[in-house]
């Protein structure tokens, strides 16, 4: 209005060029009237940056009085104008690194699959002439040649073969992963979201105070171990964290890109370290306590898997990690109440602590957050399932299979709450639909060939068994399951060798005493009686019945 109003005094014979620059001057008071400061006591003071804080109620622009004031207790977040401008340069040159970093990893891939592919049609070639040869009779030129189809036929050939194809999808998760991280930051950049902020916050103290450090060696630094870890090099990624946090031990992304590496590398403790690092100096990093809690999660079934053999639930659970974990996504859910996945995170540690109810009901939150969320569905599932209320549970299967319906793991999962209601049939159709979607789902293959052994089948679910066994041969639940179904087809010799092989790894009552019945039908009484007392001395819940069987001895 103020222009307005003003142009009505301009000669109206000006020039042209001479009326726009008086129009632009005239624009440009009314913005400078609204870069003053509209607070009271300090109206008109000029505006000097603008404050970051996420959770700042007051005006994002601040004057100097304000930042005495409204400001007061996040000074550091309130970042001047020049500075701003420096950090955007600085991150515009960030991400045209990374953009030709990525075109020279797409150039290399590139040049990759160009040699695999001139390679596999030399292969194709020399298989078609071997094809005309066979049809042309010619046997000698054939022979010749046989080396080649030997190797082509052979398990290792096919495990390699195999082995590439993972790799590549390996490839392609992680591409796939790095695009779905970008959009996620993309949507989430103009709301200067908290890790930006904080980003914002150490380059700011950084430039306060310590002008020395190369912040464009340290940034590439950090961006190159990024890179490393999404191709699974752990070690190589950590190696240019250590060298950014030597540079500059302040720059704490470069801790919490290592904690996620150390992680990648099962090494908990050390990355729980190194989340502890970025907490000490954010602690409403929201990333960081949601992080930590998995650390501690992942910590508990590290050392679950690695002293199952001496059955050390009971330890495990001296442990406390889990509880720790929880207290973790506690402080995170006070940061951010709306995150999705520490609700799932906090369920998934309640879960294992036996408290299915309070689990339930996080899984419920996270979904509350977001109804398209599959695995705090699958996962509130098994929460059913372990309060016995089955149905309920196929329905939250369902529910997930509904948004994801590739995933294996939830169809083996479903599969097995059917094997609970004696659906035996429906059960083989999920454990089916598993395979189809990975054929070397090890559990889906074994829980299908206990459903088979459960409707008598016995030889289709040794079938089963043996492919679980040539994916997984380290999984004793499968050698005790194929022994007692060969015990069933009266293969007693067989059925012992694969208790045996069961015993190797996890010695339990119910394979001794499964082991000294087959040992009994070949006449082996001796044998058999030291496996029933062994099975007694492990706390067998079958004490009649081996009290009836060694009454035969």
């Amino acid at each position: 209005m103020k222009a307005l109003s003003l142009i009505k005094f301009c000669n109206l014979n000006l020039g042209f060029f001479e009326y726009e620059k008086i129009i632009q001057k005239l624009f440009l008071l009314d913005l400078m009237d609204i870069f003053k400061c509209k607070y009271l006591k300090h109206e008109n003071e000029e505006i000097i940056g603008f404050c970051l804080n996420q959770k700042c109620s007051g005006a994002t622009q601040y004057c100097y009085k304000c930042l005495n004031s409204t400001h007061s207790a996040h000074f550091n977040d309130c970042i001047r104008f020049a500075e701003i401008i420096k950090i955007i340069n600085e991150s515009i040159q960030v991400y045209n690194q990374l953009r030709q970093q990525l075109k020279e990893i797409t150039k290399q891939l590139e040049n990759l699959l160009e040699e695999t592919f001139k390679k596999m049609d030399q292969e194709i070639k020399t298989l078609e002439n071997m094809a005309q040869q066979l049809i042309n009779m010619d046997y000698l030129t054939f022979k010749s040649q046989i080396h080649i189809l030997i190797e082509f036929y052979s398990k290792e050939n096919e495990n390699y073969r195999q082995k590439q194809l993972t790799q590549l999808n390996n490839i392609h998760k992680a591409i796939q992963n790095m695009v779905s991280v970008q959009t996620q930051k993309d949507t989430q950049f103009n709301s200067n979201g908290h890790k930006n902020a904080i980003i914002i916050v150490e380059i700011n103290q950084q430039t306060d105070s310590q002008q020395s450090f190369n912040m464009q060696e340290v940034s590439q630094l950090v961006n190159e171990g990024v890179a490393l870890r999404k191709i699974n090099k752990y070690q190589e990624a950590i190696e240019q964290f250590d060298k950014a946090i030597s540079i500059n031990p302040k720059y704490y992304s470069a801790y919490y890109n290592k904690g996620l590496a150390l992680n990648n590398f099962q090494k908990y403790q050390e990355a729980i370290e190194c989340y502890d690092k970025v907490i000490s100096n954010h602690p409403k990093d929201y990333d960081a306590w949601n992080n930590k809690g998995k650390q501690n999660c992942s910590t508990l079934y590290f050392r679950f898997c690695f002293f199952y053999s001496f059955d050390s639930i009971r330890v495990l659970r001296k442990l406390n990690k889990y509880q720790e974990a929880i207290n973790c996504y506690d402080n995170a859910i006070s940061i951010n109440p709306n995150g999705d996945d520490v609700w799932n995170n906090k369920g998934y540690a309640l879960l294992h602590l036996n408290k299915y109810q309070e689990a339930i009901k996080c899984y419920d939150k996270a979904i509350s957050i977001n109804p398209k969320f599959d695995a705090a569905w699958n996962n509130k599932a098994i929460a059913l399932k372990h309060l016995n209320k089955y149905y309920e549970a196929i329905e939250c299967y369902d529910k997930a299979i509904s948004i994801t319906p590739k995933f294996d793991a939830i169809w083996n999962n479903k599969g097995m709450a059917l094997k609970k209601l004696n659906k035996y049939q429906e059960a083989i159709e999920c454990y089916d639909k598993a395979i189809s979607i990975n054929p070397n789902d090890d559990d889906a293959w074994n829980n299908k060939g206990s459903a088979l052994f459960n409707l008598n089948k016995y030889q289709e679910a040794i079938k089963c068994f043996d492919k679980a066994i040539s994916i997984n041969p380290n999984d004793d639940a499968v050698w005790s399951n194929k022994g007692l179904a060969l015990h069933m087809l009266k293969k007693y010799k067989d059925a012992i060798f694969c208790y045996d092989k069961a015993l190797a790894f996890n010695i339990t009552s119910l394979r001794l005493q499964r082991k000294a019945d087959s040992l009994l039908e070949l006449g082996n009484k001796y044998e058999a009686k030291q496996n029933y007392l062994e099975a007694l001395q492990k706390g067998s819940n079958e004490k009649n019945y081996i009290q009836k069987q060694l009454s035969k001895l």
